[in-house]
């Protein structure tokens, strides 16, 4: 499968200058970009394709806004354009959202869509983040705060023009919106290697540390920054080998009790059938289509799961759980009192 990432970042934050480094790279040979500009008149695309030949524009308008048939009439188009030109084939497509991006939707539009999803798979959500500008646009913007808060990478530009004080804050600011991301540093796109391939920057699976290490569910505090809430995250190992029942029945209870309040959540687990590993996307309160795994990625065998959302509450969320273990598939729970009938 290809795999793609979303590219994505405020206004200004370095999102095309580590593209276009790697773009430089002899890693990127196999990649495709897919540009989205939100005026009339396209720029990117002329610079990555001075370097790539598999560049295209989506110039429609915001891609959150208008993802649907273009993106997904394009990502068709990459899948097979390799072939018919006698190409190696495709291993990524990096899709660079403009500044002003909600991630969600585009999320949406892509994990959800049953023509795409037996070709490519989601990677990861990279994440730019400015620096000099990024405590003040993470305090002031709700898509700047949106965008840090989904990503497995977040990746800090412009490090060289602050001061250690300035980068650790920004830091500290960014581990209260996401905690589990992994994050990196970069001057003038040198961290892109190690962010976009596959090595260093597919880090769809490695959503908790491996066992022995020291975890704590994490929340951000309210009140940290200028919006209502403050949007957390909280994750678990699963010890148990749950059915599609038991898989249903916690879905079911955790759309109903946190509605639009949930933002993402990704579940790996080791289930009961013939396909026994499966990685779970959620994007809002759509769950997604299971990719399934051909084989359990680490020495770790429990399951891991990550939610993020607003205003989450740790007990309700570990409590929730016990869902995992119904196998009566018409058991669906909307909220504990009905999940205690379970049983």
């Amino acid at each position: 499968m290809i795999i793609f990432d979303l590219l994505t970042g405020f206004l200004g934050s370095g999102k095309t200058t580590l593209l276009n480094a790697f773009l430089r790279m002899g890693a990127s040979v196999d990649t495709a970009v897919i540009v989205n500009e939100f005026g009339a008149i396209g720029l990117d695309q002329l610079v990555y394709k001075a370097l790539s030949e598999d560049v295209y524009l989506l110039d429609s308008g915001c891609l959150c806004c208008t993802v649907t048939h273009s993106l997904r009439e394009t990502l068709l188009e990459i899948k097979d354009l390799t072939h018919r030109l006698g190409r190696p084939p495709l291993r990524r497509v990096v899709i660079e959202t403009t500044g002003l991006a909600d991630p969600l939707p585009v999320l949406h539009a892509l994990l959800g869509d049953r023509a795409l999803m037996p070709y490519f798979r989601l990677g990861q959500v990279i994440t730019t983040v400015d620096a000099m500008q990024g405590a003040a646009q993470l305090a002031q913007y709700t898509e700047s705060q949106r965008q840090a808060s989904i990503a497995e990478h977040i990746v800090i530009t412009k490090t060289d023009m602050v001061n250690s004080a300035k980068l650790l804050a920004l830091k500290l600011q960014l581990c209260e919106i996401n905690a589990r991301a992994q994050v990196t540093e970069s001057v003038d796109g040198q961290a892109a290697l190690s962010v976009f391939t596959a090595e260093g920057g597919d880090r769809s699976l490695q959503l908790l540390p491996s066992a022995g290490s020291a975890f704590h569910p994490y929340t951000a505090p309210s009140g940290v920054f200028a919006h209502d809430q403050a949007i957390g995250s909280w994750s678990a190992f699963i010890e148990e080998r749950p059915t599609w029942a038991g898989i249903s029945a916690w879905w079911n209870l955790l759309v109903h009790h946190m509605g639009p309040q949930l933002l993402r959540c990704k579940v790996l687990l080791p289930v009961s059938g013939t396909r026994p590993f499966v990685l779970i996307q959620g994007v809002g309160k759509v769950f997604h289509s299971p990719t399934f795994l051909t084989s359990w990625p680490d020495a770790d065998p429990r399951g891991r799961m990550v939610c993020i959302g607003v205003g989450l509450d740790h007990a309700w969320l570990k409590a929730s759980l016990r869902a995992l273990s119904i196998t009566e598939p018409s058991a669906q729970p909307r909220n504990l009192d009905e999940l205690n009938e379970c049983f």
